[in-house]
């Protein structure tokens, strides 16, 4: 079988043909159906949670752990894997099953069980978010992606209604599901365990799983791999599993950064198009690719938040003044952000962040959207969606990462119309070069209409990385 871009070859899992995917775009349609699969969970539901926020509702208005309760309670196998770091840099959303974590859930009747896995130093995260339904059933259904459980996530396609977060999961059926079940496995039985945090509600409950010994038979006829980032020496090598993957020893011991191979493998591949959705601006080797993509005439359009997070101000804010001496090589990130400024010299790279002006008393208000999901699609015919970020830390071997990579024309060409179309409040072309030309058109008017003291047109509008981070965007224009 020749796939172009070919599957990562670092990663643990294999390219599996005969699966269903369904990429799920903002969190109102996913968290939807996400709560129906449960709500139809025969036997058992597997949750990968990094941060979360406890009091997180379904659209429905469902609490999350009530209906895991409701699935405990028919009898179904639910078990919930918690990451746990105190000395991360901010914990507002991690549970890490302090006493109070650990008496709300006694005052809520929890009797899933529940595992933490400690991370190894205080700038770790095990970022991984998964779900597996029926693990064993022939319709068993596994789901990745970057959402996390919090209100902030439940917004509408389009951002039509203030909620300010933009994000991606995608749902899988067929033989790749007994991977995304295998990687639950070996982190929930290989879980890194704190004496502060025992399983919940005691280890005879949360005891460990077998290992999979069957591979769900083909739903759909898309090829998918998962592909991981873990630290070296994080998990040890697994017992053998012949049923599941063919090979006798699953080695983790010595790390994994099949996400990065993927998207070098895939960019390198490009013939057209990329396009990115990504909460950072890009990692260094990322960024070179992109780079000689574009020296090949590829079109390449980055989507990221026009308001990032505070890190990555500070951090441009750092390299800017060591540039300004000639220095920027000396910081971590300099060489970075020194090779993404230079991609602007490229007519054919467009980077663009999400927003909406809103009708507010005769005034125009700037609201920015949040891009939270971690995506990309090359040439129509191949993409990713997981919980990597375009960072060193998420891509070469450090934190836990997940992703899914699939090949098919159907899927990543819909999915690249639905993105576009979301984000132009215009029908997207089929072609996906003059998609890729409509969206920057959109996206740079809108920019000059920002300029002159305008609204937004549509739903995003450009920027200039040799600026990205350096200036604010706009929170009122003209009326």
């Amino acid at each position: 079988m020749a796939l172009v871009p070919e599957p990562a070859r670092d990663a643990r899992y294999p390219a599996r043909e005969g699966n269903l995917v369904r990429p799920w775009i903002d969190g109102v349609p996913f968290y939807e159906r996400l709560a129906e699969a449960l709500r139809n969970a025969r036997s058992s539901v597997w949750a990968i949670v990094s941060f979360v926020q406890p009091a997180f509702v379904f659209p429905d208005g469902t609490h999350w752990w009530k209906a895991l309760r409701d699935c405990r309670d028919r009898g179904v196998d639910v078990r919930v894997l918690f990451w746990r770091n105190p000395e991360f840099f901010s914990t507002k959303h991690v549970f890490l099953g302090t006493p109070d974590d650990r008496a709300a859930l006694a005052a809520e009747g929890i009797t899933w069980a529940a595992r933490w896995d400690q991370s190894p130093d205080e700038a770790h995260c095990h970022h991984q978010k998964a779900f597996v339904v029926d693990a064993d059933e022939d319709s068993a259904i596994a789901f990745v992606g970057g959402m996390v459980l919090s209100a902030s996530t439940l917004a509408r396609p389009g951002h039509h209604h203030g909620l300010q977060k933009h994000d991606a999961f995608v749902e899988l059926q067929g033989p790749v599901v007994v991977d995304a079940a295998h990687n639950f496995i070996q982190r929930w039985n290989f879980a890194r365990p704190h004496p502060d945090a025992p399983p919940w509600p005691d280890a005879e409950h949360a005891d460990d799983l077998p290992w999979p010994s069957r591979v769900p038979p083909p739903a759909g006829t898309t090829v998918v791999q998962l592909a991981r980032t873990a630290r070296p020496g994080l998990y040890p090598e697994g017992p053998t599993h012949t049923g599941a993957h063919g090979e006798s020893v699953f080695n983790s011991r010595s790390g994994e950064s099949a996400i990065r191979e993927q998207y070098l493998s895939a960019i390198d591949a490009a013939k057209k198009t990329i396009y990115l959705e990504n909460q950072h601006p890009g990692e260094e080797s990322v960024l070179a690719a992109l780079d000689d993509a574009l020296e090949r005439g590829v079109r390449v359009v980055l989507v990221v938040p026009g308001d990032p997070m505070g890190a990555i101000y500070q951090t441009r804010a750092a390299v800017a003044a060591l540039e300004r001496e000639g220095r920027a090589h000396e910081h971590r990130y300099g060489p970075t952000f020194v090779r993404f400024a230079s991609l602007a010299r490229h007519p054919g790279f467009t980077l663009a962040a999400l927003a909406r002006s809103d009708r507010r008393d005769g005034v125009w208000v700037h609201r920015e959207i949040y891009t939270h999901a971690k995506l990309c699609i090359v040439d129509a015919s191949w993409a990713t969606i997981g919980s990597a970020n375009l960072v060193d830390l998420s891509l070469c071997c450090d934190h836990t990462e997940l992703n899914a990579a699939f090949w098919s024309e159907a899927v990543a060409g819909s999915l690249l119309r639905q993105l576009i179309t979301e984000h132009t409040d215009e029908d997207a072309p089929t072609d996906d070069i003059t998609a890729l030309e409509h969206f920057a058109t959109r996206a740079r008017a809108s920019r000059a209409s920002l300029d002159a003291g305008g609204p937004v047109l549509g739903g995003c509008y450009a920027i200039d990385p040799t600026r990205y981070a350096l200036d604010r965007p706009p929170t009122e224009v003209r009326g």
